[in-house]
């Protein structure tokens, strides 16, 4: 993952306030146990990896954990931003809060731009468990697809839309990268138990 965790879109942040969500505590106790696992932490160089989100009404926006927080075991409200708008094409994402966005906040938003009933996206790394999902033949992103680019945010767009209830995508052009997405955190405690198990849902 050398070079990874950084910002490849433009974005446009204003400061704020924490973001509020009613199903936040329990989106921050999964990326708690998601550190514990090592699904979700910092290489010993200090990059960050591993994000989680929730939708936060219809048009689209969601919460995100801010960029450069994968160091941190459990997160406060001040470590979240709100993203409001994503153009993907254009390669820009608009946030607000107390802190910037995460660095794969735009493929976030083609997942939930692709399937209107996902509330919750993880986006994890483990090399067994990614090995796991390319031995399984699940649904793999294009490989020359570099992350928190269009070309990743389009190819999982994809891949959503062929599956839009739930699942999980290896990011091929992401090392040991893959995304989770369900309607909620218990339905992705779900899958993520299914997955530890050797199931790969999709």
């Amino acid at each position: 993952m050398n070079g990874e965790g950084y910002v490849k879109y433009r974005l446009i942040h204003e400061d704020g306030p924490a973001p509020g969500h009613p199903q936040w505590q329990a989106l921050n106790d999964l990326r708690s146990d998601l550190v514990k696992a090592g699904l979700v932490g910092a290489l010993e160089n200090g990059v960050g990896f591993g994000n989680v989100s929730l939708r936060a009404g219809e048009e689209g926006a969601f919460v995100i954990s801010a960029t450069a927080t994968g160091h941190i075991p459990r997160l406060t409200p001040e470590h979240y931003a709100l993203v409001s708008r994503c153009d993907i094409v254009g390669n820009t994402v608009w946030s607000c809060g107390p802190a910037r966005a995460s660095s794969e906040s735009m493929t976030h938003a083609a997942v939930y731009g692709a399937a209107p009933g996902i509330g919750c996206v993880v986006h994890a790394h483990h090399r067994g468990l990614y090995e796991q999902l390319l031995a399984g033949k699940a649904p793999a992103t294009d490989p020359g697809a570099a992350y928190g680019t269009p070309a990743m945010a389009l190819s999982v767009a994809a891949l959503v839309r062929a599956h839009p209830a739930d699942g999980v995508i290896a990011m091929t052009g992401h090392q040991d990268g893959f995304l989770l997405y369900a309607p909620g955190v218990e339905h992705m405690r779900d899958l993520l138990a299914m997955l530890a198990q050797g199931y790969i849902p999709c």
